[in-house]
């Protein structure tokens, strides 16, 4: 049926030379992530000098890089400062990152402040958020982020500012929240 009619034998071609062996990437390029996985629990400050980085497992203390994704079964109790910063677990501490993303099941118990801050459907976000055209040049190594608020004067619980709802809330200052998604 086929034929090699007019054609040199393939056993005659020399063989292919073995590829190059890789190379290791410089420090800040990207690649792959670090992880920390599911069950891995690390305590102490993590510098990943603008390298990506996905927890899904627990981090006790400060973290410091280019990305950073908490995974959904990811917790952090330390401050984060990072180029940006996505949000499926829980974090408690203070976050301060150019791009901020809290995904539907994000926990953040803390202060945030940002250049641009989405916040989906479903996520709980317990603090204050800023808006800073350029929010990481305020921070020092390590320096969580710490909001001006106005100062209020202390209430007894009762004498609290009803909500829409007429329950008694906490004064907070939010700005610059975009809420994206929808309800299943």
């Amino acid at each position: 049926m086929f034929t090699n009619k007019g054609r040199a034998s393939d056993s005659n071609l020399p063989a292919l030379p073995d590829p190059p062996p890789q190379r290791r990437q410089a420090p800040g390029r990207a690649g792959i992530a670090s992880i920390i996985a599911n069950g891995v629990k690390i305590t102490g400050t993590i510098d990943a000098d603008g390298a990506e980085v996905q927890v899904d497992g627990e981090v006790e203390g400060n973290i410091r890089g280019g990305s950073l994704t908490v995974g959904d079964t990811g917790m952090v109790k330390g401050d984060i400062v990072s180029e940006s910063v996505t949000v499926h677990g829980r974090v408690e501490g203070s976050v301060r990152a150019r791009k901020v993303m809290l995904a539907r099941n994000a926990h953040v118990l803390g202060d945030i402040v940002h250049q641009s801050l989405s916040v989906e459907m479903g996520a709980v976000f317990e603090g204050q958020c800023r808006y800073l055209q350029d929010p990481l040049s305020q921070s020092g190594q390590g320096a969580p982020a710490q909001p001006q608020a106005a100062q209020q004067e202390e209430r007894p619980f009762g004498a609290a500012q009803g909500s829409v709802f007429g329950e008694p809330t906490e004064d907070r200052m939010v700005s610059g929240v975009i809420v994206t998604g929808s309800s299943n």
